[in-house]
């Protein structure tokens, strides 16, 4: 009996989705251009249209939540390319506040920068950036799951991509041009494990380090890409690991870009003191002050089993969970009790998949959906929020690779996988065209919810009526936003009350919220109650001794109330607690003002033009203290300096000529308070010092003229009379100068002629 000749064992050229990849570079059929575009890239050109389509009515919304802060009134973003040195070495909210506990994501930044450099403050413009940028995502995800598949299943790829593009979790991220860190994070994330497939295929040196650079990238956009410390070696040891060294040396290139950034962060942060721990505020999470800690760790799994739970259901959304929007729970909570069985199942699947060794792919979308999800749990630490739909960005995409991998199981056959007819199978097609339907037409419509704050915050409120900070925010909104834009008066107070009651909605869900009682403060000032104002103020700081908006609304109140001192005070502290210095030193201003120390008054405004040049009232009301001085020079200037900014300041124009007038050069008075008439035919300030500047200059005629055109504005203007009787009298008109002279004695019983 002959043997059989012994054979080598021989080396597969490819591999299945969980197997081990070639060192040789493949090329699919799907990839092959031949003589036309390949599938890949025809399935590109639609997910990227798609997805255009759907967001495509977000270009016309504006400004919302944090866009205001990262946008539209940053100082240094509006610095265009001049300001990205500064950005790159400043804390992020550094363009807009100090704060203690800052962070450093620097790079959506610049773009928004850039953007401003060509296109000036366009919201069209930054939600079209967005909207390109989550393309780029969702292409990056399909390709991603397409090299997962080693290139030979972009049909199931396609599938998965499409559920992210269509997914309406992802609109808060998409139509908030703030969240632009989260489109960038999720995008360099991508391309950098693209870019490391190919690495471990081809080995190419420049392969890692730019992968490496796209993981920094990625991580300066934001710190969700911590978590590739587990991702990177998960896949390339796991999944990917035909090459153990070139694995290693991904995972080193990963966590030095990491590590790199943690220390640039910490560099940058501590030069400007804005590396501190601070607590966090209950209203954010309000799992600090849980019940007890049981309560804490189930309301914790709760939320944990939301996020799932909006994957299947994405309804409701909303642009914030703050108290009470999500109740305090236990474990005996049938919510609770679902979220841990499925949490412990899909673990125990994981676990298991990884203890056999059988590279189940559904493991590594399951995993990578607990790693990416877990920064945001708080079950191992707390952060500055209870939940957000942003949160679940990057985790979503596990959920979407599970979609890839169960459509390539169960749905699509292997003749089909490589060809336009596995999009073409009724199984296929009755899962995505409903999908498509219901789950796009979430996303136009939610988009539309995120036209402007009143909008978003009405609509959100209809869902969340319980949520303290989204009452508060509409109050806010209502008070500060609607509320200035408004003329009619009787509207003006109507919009005031309805912001009234929405922040004492918020104060009864959470009496202690200082910034609703804060803003309860402010519109109480407007509207003159002071004494209410007062009160919501003085609350405000007894629950934050460093608020620093209530402690300069309080000084607001005291300068109105007389409480000249107790004003300074608080001008002094709201400075000490970074206050806006501009309005600080410019409130200090005006209340030493009022209590004649005209120099202190000066030293302060001088204060306000040195941090803000072009700051017009600072001119104006710097102006009136020279004029009140007596020293009509310095004060002529300021207001000839509120001209060149605006020549057609009435108000500038008219104190010019009661300069003039006091200086007794009539004919240049005259012709001052006559242009601030012609700008105005209502302004009878301007009326009554015409008139005496005609007294003075001895036209006596004109002057009992144009005091009784004031008279006609305000019937109430009595202090002129008795010029009007000197007046008559000087043209030698005695019945009426002695007429005048009797209505002058009922208001000044020492006048004579």
């Amino acid at each position: 009996m002959s043997k059989k000749p012994q054979q080598k064992p021989v080396k597969p050229a490819t591999a299945t989705a969980s197997g081990a990849v070639a060192n040789k570079p493949i090329e699919s059929k799907a990839e092959k251009t031949g003589g036309g575009m390949s599938l890949v890239k025809k399935l590109c050109i639609i997910l990227a249209v798609f997805t255009f389509a759907l967001y495509a009515n977000s270009m016309l919304n504006g400004y919302v939540l944090d866009d205001v802060i990262m946008v539209r009134d940053n100082t240094i973003v509006a610095k265009g390319i001049k300001g990205i040195g500064e950005l790159l070495s400043t804390p992020h909210m550094r363009g807009y506040l100090i704060i203690p506990n800052d962070t450093y994501r620097p790079l959506s930044l610049v773009m928004f920068a850039i953007e401003t450099q060509f296109f000036g403050q366009s919201p069209a413009v930054n939600h079209f950036v967005n909207i390109l940028v989550f393309i780029g995502c969702v292409l990056l995800l399909f390709t991603f799951i397409n090299r997962f598949f080693d290139n030979e299943k972009p049909i199931a790829a396609f599938i998965g991509a499409l559920f992210f593009a269509i997914h309406p979790v992802h609109t808060e991220v998409v139509a908030n041009i703030k969240s632009r860190d989260e489109l960038l994070c999720f995008l360099f994330a991508f391309w950098a494990l693209i870019v490391f497939m190919k690495y471990m295929k081809e080995g190419k040196m420049m392969q890692l380090i730019s992968g490496s650079a796209l993981v920094f990238l990625s991580i300066i956009s934001k710190e969700n890409t911590i978590t590739f410390l587990g991702v990177v070696p998960l896949l390339f040891f796991v999944y990917k690991n035909n090459d153990r060294k070139r694995a290693i040396a991904v995972t080193i290139g990963t966590a030095v870009s990491i590590i790199a950034f943690i220390a640039i962060r910490s560099a940058v942060l501590s030069a400007y003191d804005a590396n501190t721990t601070t607590d966090i505020e209950f209203i954010d999470n309000a799992l600090v002050h849980a019940p007890n800690f049981a309560s804490r760790i189930a309301t914790a799994v709760y939320i944990s089993g939301q996020y799932i739970k909006l994957l299947f259901v994405p309804y409701p959304l909303l642009c914030n969970y703050s108290y009470n929007a999500i109740p305090f729970a236990t474990f005996g909570s049938i919510g609770v009790l679902l979220s841990l069985a499925v949490y412990g199942f899909i673990i125990y699947f994981a676990i298991k998949s990884l203890i056999k060794k059988d590279r189940n792919p559904f493991a590594f979308a399951i995993i990578f959906f607990l790693m990416t999800i877990s920064l945001f749990t708080n079950l191992f630490i707390l952060i500055g929020a209870e939940m957000g739909e942003r949160f679940l960005f990057m985790a979503s995409a596990g959920w979407c690779m599970a979609i890839a991998f169960a459509a390539d199981k169960w749905l699509i056959t292997p003749a089909a996988a490589l060809d336009f007819s596995g999009l073409k199978n009724p199984k296929v097609l009755a899962i995505i065209i409903p999908f498509s339907l219901i789950f796009g037409g979430m996303v136009y419509a939610r988009n539309k919810d995120w036209k402007d704050n009143v909008y978003l915050y009405k609509v959100d409120l209809e869902k969340s009526p319980n949520d303290a900070r989204l009452n508060y925010y509409l109050g806010t909104a209502l008070a500060e936003t609607v509320y200035p834009e408004e003329q009619d008066a009787r509207r003006k107070v109507e919009i005031d009350s309805e912001a009234v009651v929405h922040l004492r909605a918020s104060l009864a869900i959470y009496s202690l919220f200082s910034e609703a009682n804060a803003e309860m403060g402010r519109i109480f000032d407007r509207e003159r109650q002071l004494d209410s104002a007062e009160i919501y103020d003085e609350r405000a700081l007894k629950i934050n001794p460093n608020h620093a908006t209530a402690t300069n609304n309080l000084g607001s109140v005291y300068l109105a109330s007389g409480k000249y001192d107790k004003a300074i005070v608080m001008f002094k502290r709201a400075l000490e607690l970074n206050f806006d210095p501009k309005l600080a030193y410019f409130n200090m201003a005006r209340t030493y003002n009022q209590m004649r120390k005209f120099d202190s008054a000066v030293a302060c405004y001088k204060k306000t033009l040195e941090i803000n040049p072009g700051y017009v009232d600072a001119y104006m009301e710097m102006g009136m203290s020279y004029f009140n001085m007596g020293r009509y020079d310095l004060a002529e200037a300021n207001f000839k300096q509120v001209l060149t900014t605006n020549p057609n300041e009435t108000a500038a124009i008219n104190n010019l000529g009661a300069i003039y007038l006091n200086t007794k050069n009539y004919p240049q008075a005259i012709e001052q308070f006559k242009k601030s008439i012609s700008l105005d035919a209502k302004y009878a300030s301007a009326y009554s010092n015409l008139g005496r500047a005609y007294y003075f200059n001895k036209q006596y005629e004109l002057a009992i003229q144009t005091f009784n055109q004031e008279i006609s504005l305000n019937n109430k203007a009595y202090q002129n009379i008795p010029y009007i009787a000197l007046s008559y009298k000087a043209l030698g008109n005695m019945p009426e100068a002695l007429k005048y002279e009797a209505i002058a004695k009922r208001f000044y019983s020492d006048f004579k002629l």
